[in-house]
C-alpha cells in the first residue's frame, strides 16, 4: 500500500476505473486545464478557511465540504 496521499485526480481516476473498467478515460487539454484551475481555486478556499476558522470545530466540517465539492466538480468534468 502506498504511503503517499492521493490527489483528488487520483481518487477520481480510481473511481472511474471501477465504473468503466481498466480503460482510463482520456481527457482533453481543456478538461485538464479546468481540473488544474479547480485545484488552484479550492486550494485557495482551503487556505482561506484555515485562516478564518483556525482552531474551531467548524474547520474540519468546512474542509471536508470543500473537498467533496471539489471532487464532484472534477467528476463532472470526467463525465463530459
Amino acid at each position: 500500500m502506498s504511503s503517499r496521499l492521493k490527489s483528488s485526480l487520483d481518487v477520481a481516476m480510481d473511481r472511474m476505473k471501477k465504473i468503466v473498467g481498466d480503460e482510463e478515460p482520456s481527457l482533453s487539454e481543456n478538461q485538464k486545464a479546468r481540473i488544474a484551475e479547480l485545484r488552484k481555486e479550492y486550494a485557495a478556499k482551503v487556505a482561506e478557511k484555515k485562516i478564518l476558522l483556525a482552531e474551531t470545530e467548524e474547520l474540519t466540517v468546512e474542509l471536508k465540504r470543500l473537498e467533496e465539492e471539489k471532487e464532484e466538480k472534477i467528476k463532472a468534468i470526467f463525465e463530459e
